[in-house]
């Protein structure tokens, strides 16, 4: 347990300080947008209360906000994106009976499986990129330039999580 809680911990850290101090300072073409500090609400373990898990986001959202000098648009966004997580999972965990229940790990393919993983990832982050982007237009006055923005930042942030999770998926037992 205190070796998960380090491990989450310096995720969290390591991930928002490269959103803020690399990632923010990144021009990339067609004014997309890469956010990998939500990956840290992503790979919370699946045992972390609701409040737990919203808090979190709202941390994150609000640590990345003070680097980047943003007032409330990433804690607002990480904290909608923790509300999605605590819903999906709540969602996901009373309607798949067929699956074992083991809520000990953390939301990796190797969990869910990688249809479940998927799933659950781009939606996450797809909700995450909706909420960021429509509150940082402020208006539906250019709805279809927001959603593009969405869905394309979307997916850079979704092969960020893809790398995340099979790069530094957690070793297996040998004994």
């Amino acid at each position: 347990m205190q070796t998960s809680f380090w491990k989450n911990l310096t995720r969290f850290v390591f991930l928002i300080l490269l959103q803020g101090l690399v990632l923010e300072h990144i021009d990339l073409p067609a004014n997309l947008h890469c956010m990998v500090y939500p990956v840290a609400i992503l790979l919370l373990p699946f045992q972390t209360s609701a409040s737990g898990v919203l808090l979190a986001g709202f941390l994150a959202g609000l640590c990345v906000d003070l680097i980047c000098q943003v007032p409330g648009l990433n804690a607002a966004s990480a904290t909608f994106m923790a509300f999605v997580r605590v819903v999906y999972m709540r969602l996901d965990n009373r309607h798949d009976t067929g699956r074992d229940n083991d809520l000990s790990g953390t939301p990796l393919p190797g969990q869910m499986g990688w249809g479940g993983f998927v799933g659950y990832a781009l939606w996450t982050v797809f909700l995450f990129h909706l909420a960021y982007f429509f509150l940082d237009a402020s208006s539906f006055k250019n709805i279809f330039y927001t959603l593009y923005l969405s869905i394309g930042s979307s997916l850079l942030c979704f092969v960020c999580v893809l790398l995340a999770v099979t790069l530094f998926k957690p070793k297996a037992n040998t004994r």
